[in-house]
């Protein structure tokens, strides 16, 4: 629009300078225009803008004389002068009209994304009230199912034991999700970590063969939060495997912490941290979103190698957290 209106001073500023030279052509006397008597030539068209180097100029007919023709010019340094002049007037224009509509788009948004704001932060406040009553009938279930376990040993205990941490770990999930902050730093054990996770997923999956070999190091970082990215790596390892199948956590020597697995694998390995992205109907599809969130955060490099039918490892880099 405003290169359509630039355009249009242009054709108004030659306008502008035609009827200037047909007034000197009358014998007006009129700034920065020249007037001078040529021999007339054939093939020259009356009333024409020409340009040379110099000036621009248009031919008109000589009153006095058939054989002469009235030339009257403007230089291009004057005609380039005004050019500029209208340009920057009408940039000048749609500069500050592109600063009013960005000003007015902004507070157009910040108006209609109000609402959805004010309904997330009640969905968030809605899921930290749910997770909150939870906690004590799950744990009421989670009692009574230890004095059970206590008076008679027996798989479907197991089992119930097994669902309820299960469920624990999602509400865990949930909440680390929901307050998208890192804790205060704390120095633990590596191994020892590890092994509560372990055994804390052979109560919950008792059909699967866990392997580990893992040094006592000492790390430093988000505890709560490593404890995460452990359970969900390791949950999936369980969930995803084959009947019988093995799960081997292995610290390398280059202080690479692997887990690995015997499972299906996974048919698109580049979105399996995108959140809600899952191959299965099973899950949330936050868990390995939540995973990558918090290596992010805690600066622990991440990698993924997996083959469908043969089964996923996951490379956790600990070289920057491990004390000693």
């Amino acid at each position: 629009m405003y290169y359509q209106a630039y355009q249009t001073k242009l054709q108004e500023l030659k306008t502008t300078i035609f009827s200037q030279m047909q007034l000197t052509n009358l014998g007006g006397k009129t700034l920065g225009f020249t007037k001078q008597i040529v021999q007339k030539e054939g093939g020259i068209a009356l009333d024409t803008f020409y340009s040379d180097s110099k000036d621009i100029f248009v031919f008109f007919k000589n009153r006095d004389s058939n054989n002469s023709l009235v030339k009257i010019s403007y230089p291009l340094k004057n005609l380039d002068n005004d050019d500029k002049i209208i340009f920057h007037r009408n940039l000048k224009i749609f500069l500050q009209s592109l600063v009013i509509i960005a000003f007015l788009s902004i507070l157009f948004s910040l108006y209609t994304l109000y609402p959805f704001k004010k309904y997330l932060k009640l969905t968030d406040e809605f899921i930290k009230d749910i997770l909150h009553d939870f906690n004590t009938p799950i744990a009421t279930i989670r009692l009574n199912a230890s004095i059970l376990k206590n008076k008679q040993n027996n798989k479907n205990i197991q089992r119930i034991e097994g669902g309820i941490e299960t469920i624990l770990n999602l509400q865990n999930n949930l909440k680390e999700y929901l307050e998208n902050d890192i804790k205060q730093s704390q120095d633990f054990s590596l191994k020892e970590v590890a092994m509560q996770r372990i055994l804390y997923m052979q109560g919950a999956f008792p059909h699967i063969h866990f392997h580990s070999d893992i040094k006592d190091k000492t790390l430093h970082c988000y505890k709560d939060g490593f404890i995460r990215i452990i359970d969900n790596i390791l949950s999936n390892a369980c969930k995803y495997n084959k009947k019988n199948g093995s799960v081997t956590v292995s610290l390398k020597e280059n202080m690479i912490l692997e887990i690995q697995d015997t499972g299906s694998g996974i048919k698109n390995p580049k979105k399996i941290f995108n959140r809600f992205y899952k191959e299965t109907s099973r899950g949330l599809g936050i868990g390995l979103h939540l995973v990558k969130k918090l290596s992010k955060k805690m600066h622990i490099p991440l990698h993924v190698d997996s083959e469908v039918g043969i089964g996923t490892t996951f490379k956790l880099d600990l070289e920057n957290l491990i004390l000693n």
